[in-house]
């Protein structure tokens, strides 16, 4: 017997210890939902999840690449889960949108995924139990803050529990040869991402703005001479050709997506904090305002302002900063800024993101 031979028999050894252990995983995960039978009902906590996913990862020994790693394990996670306690997810849909994209990233596939139409629909559905968490799109690298969403939060009760930062990469989706294309329908957004590519391979084609990336997609499909800007999740889940990938044109292109949910995470030890402050409106308040971040060396990672709409020429700030609100020197901080400020809301403190492709 060659030594190839013996390799690819202890492979199919290790695979069917896998199939046997996964086995045993999925066993234990019912076995909990069992004793858990009328029990006080508890909240998903995404930061043990994380946790969990950070601690098998940190077991291996480097030799199987960690992105993988990453994405076995929430898979993994995400199957037993539902054995143990089903979770329903929203998203700003339709299907195959890169929300869709986020959320499957963010919750692996076995969950029950709810499409909805608005930003304010995702918040609502949390709100109102309908949902255990909504994956909600807050800025881009390019396009800059969604600042709807950033307005939602100042009336809302939810709470930030992860974030993830999404690589967003555009094709061309068509079932017919690029020299045919006459139109493209996308969205506005992918059409400004995506102008030089446009412009020097398809420069006589007609841009057609359609509501969504998927819409696009499926009017391309319904048409004999149009194509279609979207991500490849969407062109799967049309049964449509890809004919070219990123197209955008710069590949810097990231979305920042949040997870909202009714309760607050856990610390993780790699955490960040998003709060919302407005102060008084006289020279030198903003400063005294950031001042106990500088003084406590605790890191400011964005900082963003937006009218009240309640008084002229008045804003609150939204502010990201390095730390976890169980942290005693981000505990002191948030005692400073309460004296510092007119009023200060915490939207939660939450793993920091890992860099991810759509």
């Amino acid at each position: 017997m060659n030594k190839k031979e013996d390799i690819r028999r202890e492979m199919r050894n290790l695979d069917r210890e896998i199939a046997s252990h996964l086995d045993r995983r999925a066993e234990l995960a019912k076995e909990i939902s069992r004793l858990n039978q009328g029990a006080e009902y508890k909240e998903a906590d995404l930061s043990e999840t994380r946790s969990l996913i950070d601690e098998a990862i940190q077991s291996s020994s480097g030799a199987f690449p960690q992105d993988g790693l990453n994405r076995i394990f929430t898979e993994i996670l995400s199957q037993c889960n539902q054995l143990e306690r089903p979770l329903t997810v929203a998203y700003l849909g339709p299907d195959g949108t890169f929300t869709h994209q986020a959320a499957l990233t963010a919750f692996g596939s076995a969950v029950r995924f709810v499409p909805l139409a608005t930003p304010d629909d995702l918040f609502d559905a949390v709100e109102k139990k309908q949902a255990d968490f909504s994956c909600v799109a807050i800025e881009n690298s390019t396009g800059g803050v969604v600042h709807s969403v950033l307005d939602r939060f100042l009336n809302s009760d939810v709470k930030i529990n992860s974030e993830l930062i999404l690589y967003v990469r555009h094709c061309l989706i068509s079932n017919i040869p690029m020299n045919k294309i006459k139109r493209i329908f996308s969205h506005p957004q992918p059409f400004l991402q995506c102008r030089k590519w446009l412009r020097s391979n398809l420069p006589e084609a007609q841009l057609v703005e359609v509501s969504s990336t998927v819409e696009g997609v499926r009017r391309a499909k319904a048409s004999d001479d149009g194509a279609a800007i979207s991500g490849e999740l969407a062109a799967n889940l049309n049964g449509m050709n890809i004919l070219a990938k990123d197209i955008q044109d710069t590949l810097e292109n990231f979305t920042r997506f949040v997870i909202i949910g009714r309760q607050a995470s856990a610390p993780t030890g790699e955490d960040k904090t998003s709060l919302i402050l407005s102060i008084k409106h006289r020279p030198g308040s903003l400063f005294e305002a950031l001042q106990p971040f500088a003084s406590r060396f605790i890191n400011m990672t964005k900082i963003e302002s937006r009218p009240t709409r309640q008084r002229p020429w008045e804003y609150v700030f939204f502010i990201d900063f390095d730390g976890h609100e169980n942290d005693r020197k981000v505990q002191d901080l948030l005692d400073e800024l309460k004296r510092a400020t007119l009023f200060i809301k915490s939207l939660g403190s939450y793993p920091r993101a890992r860099n991810y492709e759509a």
